[in-house]
């Protein structure tokens, strides 16, 4: 498929993990892709291996908590470019703690780059996107939607996501917009990795939110980004879609 062809995309979180996977999904389908990360040396490495594919890829470094660089980033991708079409925030952090230890620092923190993070990248981004009539497509989780433990953090963020995706939709939506959400469970990144149990904490809580057929990789998630950001999708808007092999059923 070559549902990209000729537009331009940025992704934030193109490290690794579903930033790194729906990065490379959406140049294989003719994007032109800014990939937009922290971390220089896996940008660097997704970006190469995009060239080498045959598509067209540039790096952004960017922290998405940092208003000015994130108003750099899509100046950069503007302008190399020449518009922008496809907005996937898709950076994000995760923290396992108990609630009642968790300093009001790391709390700030997961905040400030996947909420704020992801609302400073749309502002930047929505004056480019109504010219072009592009799409967003953020970042939620299934902490968003049902209980998750140790991560009241990571789970007020993600549902703060959700709730800038729905008003965003309706906000834009006339005006040609659509901003939609993947709520994913599951899935094999490096956030994965760093999973500790709290101190004192039951791992019988897990149980419930263990899907069916087990960890997937992180290009199931890339590919349901992919058709939310694809005219496949026209007529979805303000939809927060789960993939997490049927983990919340």
């Amino acid at each position: 498929m070559r549902r990209f062809e000729g537009k331009a995309a940025l992704v934030t979180g193109a490290a690794s993990g579903i930033g790194r996977a729906t990065a490379v999904r959406l140049a294989e389908e003719g994007a032109r892709v800014a990939a937009c990360d922290v971390q220089p040396e896996g940008l660097e490495e997704v970006v190469a291996g995009i060239r080498d594919a045959g598509a067209e890829a540039f790096a952004v470094s960017c922290d998405v908590a940092d208003p000015a660089a994130v108003r750099a980033a899509v100046a950069a991708t503007v302008d190399h470019f020449g518009g922008l079409d496809v907005l996937c925030n898709i950076a994000g952090i995760l923290r396992f703690d108990n609630t009642h230890e968790l300093a009001l620092e790391d709390w700030n923190r997961v905040l400030a780059v996947n909420l704020t993070g992801t609302f400073l990248m749309c502002q930047a981004a929505i004056p480019h996107l109504l010219r072009s009539r592009g799409t967003i497509v953020n970042m939620s989780s299934t902490a968003a939607l049902a209980a998750h433990p140790w991560t009241a953090a990571y789970s007020a963020s993600k549902g703060g996501v959700l709730a800038l995706t729905f008003g965003l939709a309706l906000e834009y939506g006339k005006q040609g917009v659509r901003v939609n959400a993947v709520c994913p469970g599951a899935i094999k990144t490096p956030m994965r990795k760093m999973f500790r149990l709290p101190d004192g904490a039951d791992p019988k809580l897990l149980d419930r939110i263990m899907p069916f057929d087990g960890f997937a990789p992180p290009e199931a998630a890339a590919s349901t980004i992919a058709f939310l950001a694809s005219d496949d999708a026209r007529h979805v808007n303000g939809t927060a879609l789960r993939v997490d092999g049927g983990m919340l059923m």
